[in-house]
């Protein structure tokens, strides 16, 4: 049996790994929609001769260029042009980085094998509440790109062996090599809980 294409093998995993803009576009595009059809409103409104609804079209052109052509800078035209450029940085921002799905692979030459973070992080709390023999309510871990955290909440009066624990989670991590690695950090809180 012939192995996977590696280009194949990598596309797949990419699409599993990352997602696409299309939320944040189609939320420009109605924005910009939206936009578009209230100034085609206030042309109009102006066009038949009746007030504006809000503001109108003409009368803010005017007062551009006019401030453009040296009647001095307002403070509203500063603060439309600060607000653009934020909304023009973040959406080149949102263009050029790719989305992250809270996933990752496991080096596999036969599969592609995605994990979800969630389940990464339900089985490093299960390993550490076997560990540190706490009940499920002491335990909760999360794992992000490069990291999993787990937060331990021991019985009030009682110590649990941090680094045992941590290095239950670390020999987890090792074993299944989880692409990009983790790093596992245990937390222990100072307030323990009663009646765990």
């Amino acid at each position: 049996m012939s192995g996977i294409d590696p280009g194949l093998y990598r596309r797949v995993l990419r699409r599993e790994l990352h997602s696409s803009r299309s939320g944040s576009t189609i939320v420009v595009l109605v924005l910009l929609t939206l936009a578009v059809g209230y100034v085609g409103v206030e042309a109009v409104y102006a066009a038949l001769g009746r007030p504006a609804l809000l503001f109108s079209p003409v009368d803010v052109l005017a007062m551009l260029t006019s401030s453009v052509d040296g009647g001095g800078t307002s403070g509203l035209v500063l603060g439309a042009g600060v607000v653009a450029a934020i909304v023009g940085l973040v959406l080149i921002g949102l263009a050029v980085t790719a989305g992250r799905r809270g996933r990752h692979t496991i080096d596999d030459d036969r599969v592609a094998v995605v994990v979800d973070d969630r389940v990464i992080a339900s089985s490093l709390a299960r390993t550490a509440r076997t560990s540190g023999r706490l009940s499920e309510q002491q335990v909760s871990a999360w794992v992000s790109r490069r990291r999993a955290q787990i937060d331990l909440t021991p019985s009030s009066g009682l110590a649990v062996d941090d680094g045992a624990v941590e290095a239950a989670s670390r020999a987890e991590l090792e074993s299944v090599a989880y692409r990009p690695a983790l790093s596992a950090r245990v937390r222990t809180t100072d307030q323990g809980r009663l009646g765990a």
